[in-house]
């Protein structure tokens, strides 16, 4: 073999060399990469079992809220319920009261009208009695007048 020729292998076999140390560099970088992309990967694992965790909190808390509201509904409906009772009844006796005030102006009315009746009878006695003791009093003063003339 030529000398020339061993010159052109060892080239090549440089140049191969240098190929292969080449891609071995490069595969080295992808390894880098993939070993970044894999301790992302993790991170990333890592930040979502944090967000379901987080999800999961929520959930509870929603769940707490949700029980909450309808226990707060039922006791809106009791206590709407409890009003409502006690207003009719309040209403009811209201209503109950102004029945027996009714019942009791009446009453006073029908009272007020029998004495209104009775003064009305005792002033026109006054006012016959009034004349027949006028007229009373004219006789005596006729009989006086009669009784010193003669």
């Amino acid at each position: 073999m030529s000398e020339q020729l061993l010159k052109e292998i060892l080239g090549e076999l440089k140049a191969l060399n240098q190929r292969v140390g080449n891609m071995e560099q490069r595969i080295g970088n992808v390894e880098q990469r993939i070993g970044g992309l894999e301790q992302g990967q993790q991170e990333l694992v890592k930040r979502v079992g944090s967000l379901e965790q987080g999800q999961q909190e929520l959930v509870k808390r929603v769940g707490s809220l949700e029980q909450g509201q309808q226990e707060l509904a039922g006791r809106m409906e009791r206590m709407e319920a409890r009003i409502e009772n006690e207003i009719i009844d309040k209403i009811r006796a209201l209503f109950d009261a102004r029945a027996v005030h009714m019942d009791y102006f009446v009453s006073i009315r029908n009272s007020l009208a029998k004495i209104e009746d009775r003064v009305e009878y005792i002033a026109r006695r006054q006012i016959e009695t009034s004349v027949k003791l006028e007229e009373h009093d004219r006789e005596i003063r006729l009989l006086r007048l009669e009784m010193s003339g003669h």
